[in-house]
């Protein structure tokens, strides 16, 4: 407000935003609130005529920070808890689809600063004492109402033993604890929490034992709908049908529950985990962090929270801190049943991990796809990797993958097919089409710059490369963490004869390598080229394949030919690619 007012009349209240106090009238009760709290009241009285989102809300009252929804709500809550005491209205109206506003039922004008009784100055002391005596008790009282809650539950030992089984993640404990729950609900057929637990119980087993995926939102829906019923202010509930409605991708319903869950608690791990997931679906990734973020700080060493706080990184390309955290959940849970699943979004295909990927596929994938049907189009790059063309074709035909929605992933997969099948201008033609999605992405630029320098368009490569990767072309990015990247820009500047910056990559790369590090077993072949060293080139390329390399489609498409084509001479070339056929054979 331009000239605030040394206070204000809202309703039965006197509001004295300068003190950050709010008092009854005709009483000694002041309440003294934070200053975020009084700026969310005094936005709400000078805009009371028209409803304020909560994106307008969070840029008025926090105008110098970028804070989260839950921090508007929060400020609700508490300004809530103060105006509505002794109030048959509620102050603070929610229009639906369109924010906050006060209730059009108060009257609101200015008070001059000699209006307020003069006895409230006197008051101010005794009353803020008071509040503090009120509300000490009325926590006293909470807390020894939620003990005797517990306490007289019949039901309370079973239940909080069944709560903790299901958090050991053992799938012969949850299995007790889904017992337990059952044989609660079948003497207290109403008993919200055990509903809500044995939903949690079908939920572990999906992850840690044998059940589907697939069947888990007909077993929680009927008893998450109806412990809401029973209680409509349970979190763990609204979190429960948040979930369910993220992984169906009802994405505006789910929304709804996350709303009403973090209106009533933000320090449920599980909560912030699905939020993130439910903006990570989105691809709202700064938000899916901040999110899983706040789940981690929860619940450091839960699993789950880990494995989302993984993924949320490496959907943001941040590899070191995806492989932490994954390998952080796997130190804690190896014995997740889609563990092989995961490993191959972390790490590069190889074959010990294609043979527990082809294990896993045989047991769990007719279920997994019903959930996420996605998967079927990363198989198929896992039987392009392994050297499998006619079943990819053939699963490729059973879904329709032609058919599909335009996304960046079927297209990508769409080329690796083309590329196989020596459809190479097919191939490329479709990379383009899927950088041009989002031509200022740089991880869809990459598939495109390597697929034009393998069909030897140099030139517009390297322009397409100096584009995207400038700090790389001008030779200010760490070599330690990008050396892949500077071996293929020096192997697109050698096609186009720029012979002098060949050389400076060449010494940049060398002074890296000046000490104990090792150039990973990936690059050696590429450097050995670069060096021009055909020896210890054939040496590091057969290696490569001894170590258990497989080309991983899902990486790179045209990995096999740019290995191949450093292979000067036919006969080794042909000797390479054979035993790499043989090494894919084996696994089929």
């Amino acid at each position: 407000m331009n000239s605030e007012p040394e206070s204000i009349r809202v309703g039965k209240w006197v509001v004295i935003p300068k003190l950050n106090k709010i008092q009854l009238t005709a009483s000694p009760n002041v309440y003294v609130v934070t200053p975020k709290v009084m700026a969310l009241l005094t936005t709400l009285i000078e805009h009371r005529n028209s409803p304020l989102s909560v994106d307008e809300l969070a840029q008025r009252v926090w105008p110098d920070r970028v804070v989260s929804d839950n921090s508007v709500y929060q400020a609700v809550a508490m300004l809530r808890k103060v105006l509505n005491e002794e109030s048959d209205i509620d102050y603070i109206e929610r229009i639906s689809g369109q924010g906050y506003r006060l209730s059009t039922e108060i009257d609101v004008f200015n008070l001059d600063s000699n209006v307020v009784d003069k006895k409230t100055h006197a008051y101010l002391y005794v009353g803020a004492i008071f509040t503090l005596f009120l509300i000490l008790l009325a926590i006293y009282v909470f807390g020894q109402k939620n003990q005797a809650d517990s306490k007289s539950d019949p039901h309370f030992e079973a239940v909080s033993l069944a709560e903790h089984l299901t958090k050991s993640k053992l799938p012969e404990r949850i299995t007790k604890a889904k017992q337990i729950y059952t044989e609660v609900l079948e003497v207290s057929p109403e008993h919200a929490v055990a509903m809500s637990g044995l939903c949690n119980t079908h939920m572990a087993l999906a992850i840690y034992g044998s059940l589907p995926e697939s069947r888990v939102d007909a077993l929680c829906r009927p008893l998450l709908f109806k412990a809401l019923e029973l209680d409509s202010n349970n979190a763990d509930v609204l979190t429960s049908l948040a979930r369910l409605e993220t992984l169906s991708r009802k994405f505006d319903q789910a929304k709804v529950y996350f709303d009403q869950a973090l209106s009533l608690s933000n320090e449920s791990p599980m909560l912030w985990h699905w939020y993130g997931r439910f903006h990570r679906e989105k691809n709202n990734l700064d938000k899916a962090l901040d999110a899983h973020l706040k789940a981690f700080r929860l619940a450091p060493n839960n699993p789950t929270v880990l494995r989302g706080l993984a993924y949320t990184y490496l959907n943001r390309r941040d590899l070191k801190n995806a492989r932490k955290y994954f390998e952080r959940s796997v130190e804690i849970a190896p014995h997740v049943k889609h563990i092989a699943l995961y490993q191959l979004d972390f790490y590069l295909l190889n074959k010990q991990r294609a043979k527990a990927y082809k294990a896993w596929y045989e047991k769990h994938m007719t279920e997994y796809s019903r959930v996420y049907p996605l998967h079927k189009l990363s198989h198929i790059l896992f039987l392009l990797s392994t050297g499998n063309l006619e079943e990819a074709i053939q699963k490729s035909e059973e879904i329709q993958i032609t058919r599909q929605n335009v996304t960046s992933f079927n297209l990508y997969v769409r080329a690796g097919l083309k590329w196989y099948q020596q459809d190479k201008q097919g191939a490329i033609d479709l990379l383009k089409q899927r950088y041009l999605l989002a031509p200022e992405d740089n991880h869809y630029a990459m598939p495109y710059i390597m697929g034009l320098y393998q069909t030897r368009q140099y030139s517009v490569a390297k322009q397409l490369f100096e584009k995207h990767f400038n700090s790389v072309s001008r030779l200010n990015r760490n070599v330690s963490e990008h050396v892949g990247v500077y071996l293929l820009y020096a192997m697109i500047l050698k096609k186009v004869e720029n012979r002098r910056k060949v050389q400076e990559i060449r010494a940049l790369i060398a002074e890296h390598l000046n000490g104990p590090t090792k150039l990973d077993i990936r690059y050696q072949p590429f450097w050995y080229s670069l060096n021009e060293d055909p020896e210890q080139l054939t040496t590091s390329i057969f290696k490569l394949l001894d170590s258990g390399w497989l080309p991983d489609t899902n990486d790179n498409i045209f990995a096999v030919e740019m290995y191949s084509e450093l292979i000067h001479e036919v006969a080794l070339r042909d000797m390479w690619l054979n035993k790499l056929k043989s090494a894919q054979a084996a696994l089929r």
